[in-house]
């Protein structure tokens, strides 16, 4: 069988590709200070402040195969819950959270809504150690958001307090966990304390690793099995 090298002159599918991952990460970028999104809260603090200074960093992340990969996996399950399941799909989600004197808004969108079931796609490259704890603790923020928020009464009504499920996909496994409870108002606002007070410096051991500021980051931290042992 014979081919040669597309050389891009009139129609590249990989730009096409990475041109959608590209957009959806600039569309991400925040617009005001006291916005805190609900990821900056599982993650290294410092991580969205080295997004804002170094912004070709950021945009440069979206050009990863890896996350395109996830994208365009969120993207298919998410089709198949409206088609199947007439879920609603990429439900933004917001909470006012004061510290201080200072009112923070916390923002959030959920994968999928399907009457009071909070559902999260999430993709890996193994299935062991899942469910993660900071994709449980993600979906437990979103339900404490959903059942506070007045916009979201007449679902609570009519189906009850909100739950969430985490659907996992990776090379070996497709499942479901289903997570039952909220996080707290309390906890909630220890986690923006943690966020705004820089607290905890990676939050998890595993990733600078995997981080693309840690070329510039000041709190980087090597482990064991990162350093060179020749």
């Amino acid at each position: 069988m014979e081919y040669s090298l597309s050389n891009f002159k009139n129609l590249s599918l990989t730009q096409t590709l990475f041109k959608r991952r590209f957009n959806d990460k600039k569309n991400h970028e925040k617009k005001d200070s006291n916005t805190i999104y609900v990821t900056d809260l599982l993650y290294c603090p410092l991580k969205p402040r080295l997004r804002e200074q170094f912004k070709e960093l950021t945009l440069a992340e979206a050009y990863n195969p890896s996350t395109l990969q996830g994208s365009l996996i969120h993207e298919g399950i998410e089709r198949i819950l409206i088609e199947e399941l007439n879920a609603e799909v990429e439900v933004p989600i917001s909470k006012e959270i004061q510290i201080e004197d200072q009112v923070y808004t916390i923002v959030g969108r959920a994968d999928a809504i399907k009457d009071n079931v909070v559902i999260e796609i999430k993709t890996s490259k193994s299935d062991i150690s899942i469910p993660r704890d900071e994709h449980i603790l993600q979906l437990m923020i979103y339900v404490n958001m959903f059942n506070n928020n007045p916009k979201w009464n007449n679902r609570l009504t009519q189906f009850g307090t909100f739950y969430g499920i985490l659907l996992y996909m990776t090379p070996d496994r497709i499942t479901e966990f289903q997570i039952n409870m909220g996080i707290t108002d309390d906890k909630l606002t220890e986690l923006v304390q943690d966020y705004l007070y820089s607290r905890y410096t990676p939050k998890h051991d595993w990733e600078c690793k995997y981080c693309v500021f840690a070329k510039v980051c000041p709190r980087k931290v090597i482990t064991n099995e990162d350093k060179d042992t020749s």
